[in-house]
């Protein structure tokens, strides 16, 4: 398993956009990931909404389970989010491959 570039392929849309956001997007994409909900993740980017609401929304929603492959706790909630409302999942463009060399 290749992980993607979290620092290019994971954004944020809708809510506030600072570091502590960008980093709960990163976890919010590494749940997803680890779920089988971000699929061809080398392919795509992800675009989080609302990072910090989702976030808590994620860890309110009862005991995760750690999944060692991919170094991440996903929470029950994860399965209960909604693509196009609360992520995005978009392919790369040819130009932003050659552009961040992927």
């Amino acid at each position: 398993m290749s992980n993607p570039d979290w620092n290019l392929q994971i954004k944020i849309g809708n809510g506030r956009k600072d570091t502590g956001a960008h980093h709960r997007a990163i976890n919010i994409a590494q749940q997803l990931l680890a779920a089988g909900r971000w699929p061809d993740q080398l392919n795509t980017r992800i675009v989080i909404h609302n990072a910090y609401d989702t976030h808590r929304r994620l860890q309110m929603s009862g005991v995760g389970e750690y999944h060692a492959d991919y170094n991440v706790t996903v929470y029950p909630a994860v399965h209960d989010l909604i693509r196009g409302r609360d992520y995005e999942i978009h392919p790369l463009t040819g130009s932003f491959r050659q552009l961040h060399n992927l």
